[in-house]
């Protein structure tokens, strides 16, 4: 069988992409402790983008050490020394014709004081997260406005590496979904309340990354568009963020559902269906211009050939399926997708990090 939409080429902004298939973050615990890339990281990726897949969106990177840290060795954009590492790591990646973005993350509530030297963990408002079961601390006015700027500096880190765009991710309950979400933003300040006031600081991290980094400069949002708790964030809600966010001018969005709190539509076990929540991506594409990358808990090529031919997305995310099989688009592409080694939805990826493995 030949795949006719999956391995058409696309575009986002004006970066060329060589086919329809996205490889997402995941967080894989493989930097060392002081965020710089590792020669192991660096052959993780690069065995994927020797595998045919179009965009390999890294790993969460901090922006931020004293309270962002969201694994013991993930990658870090936090300083120029990181660089360097970046830049081998990318540059093994894109000489197989794999484009790269870098995604700049802060766990707010959903992380351990024991990440962070004990001290307390900090969020929007102090709101518990049912998982991590620590209260954070409420970051004051000042620290939201420092945030930015470390986005920011993030982006720009990740651009002077020689990355083809970053993410920002505003999904899975972490920080950014903390400020845009009812559930988790009760501040009185510009960054809470109403509608524009929860999105504020997305809007002042996309503008400064914008200007810093250049329009031409890809950026993407990653969006859990529906929260699947009570008080959350649902499909109308995001909707009308996504409808925002591309008028601030970014470039993509990266839809996803779900927080640590109803993680099991975040990576979804193996009773869970392929393209479970299509309806969610679908819903975001008809109502922006710009190309949405989606995950559908995709485990074989026919599933995100079909969700493609749909028009549910415009670039399918296959995320544990390139955990299990790093060639898995060379072997759709040259008809041996019989061999693709499937996710089984075992989970025990995610229990390994769960144990700091």
């Amino acid at each position: 069988m030949y795949y006719e939409h999956l391995l058409s080429p696309g575009s986002i902004g004006g970066l060329y992409l060589k086919n329809r298939v996205v490889m997402p973050a995941m967080g894989v615990n493989l930097a060392n402790a002081n965020g710089e890339a590792t020669e192991v990281i660096s052959r993780y990726y690069e065995e994927r983008a020797k595998g045919g897949v179009g965009l390999i969106i890294t790993e969460i990177a901090r922006i931020d050490e004293e309270y962002g840290v969201g694994t013991p060795n993930q990658l870090s954009v936090t300083e120029g020394r990181h660089i360097p590492h970046l830049e081998r790591m990318i540059s093994s990646i894109q000489k197989y014709g794999t484009k790269v973005f870098i995604q700049l993350h802060h766990p707010g509530r959903e992380t351990k004081s024991a990440l962070i030297g004990g001290k307390q963990i900090v969020a929007p408002s102090e709101v518990m997260c049912k998982v991590t079961g620590e209260m954070p601390r409420a970051l004051t006015t000042e620290e939201c406005e420092s945030l930015v700027k470390k986005f920011i500096k993030g982006a720009v880190i990740a651009k002077t590496a020689g990355a083809d765009g970053v993410e920002i991710h505003a999904a899975h309950g972490y920080l950014l979904n903390q400020f845009l979400s009812p559930y988790t933003n009760h501040r009185t300040d510009k960054y809470g309340g109403s509608f524009h006031n929860r999105i504020r600081i997305l809007s002042e991290i996309i503008t400064g990354i914008k200007y810093m980094c250049g329009t031409h400069f890809p950026v993407s949002v990653r969006l859990s568009a529906d929260e699947f708790v009570e008080g959350g964030l649902r499909l109308p809600d995001s909707v009308k963020i996504a409808r925002t966010l591309e008028s601030y001018g970014i470039d993509a969005l990266n839809i996803s559902s779900g927080i640590y709190e109803s993680a099991t539509t975040i990576i979804e076990p193996g009773s869970y269906a392929q393209g479970w929540k299509k309806h969610l991506a679908s819903e975001i594409r008809k109502n922006v211009k710009i190309p949405v990358i989606a995950v559908n808990n995709i485990k074989d090529p026919e599933t995100a050939e079909a969700l493609l031919e749909e028009g549910v997305c415009d670039f399918v995310g296959i995320g544990r399926g390139h955990l299990a099989d790093p060639y898995f688009v060379h072997k759709a592409s040259t008809g041996r997708s019989k061999e693709i080694r499937k996710c089984i939805g075992c989970l025990n990826c995610f229990a390994e990090l769960n144990q700091g493995r």
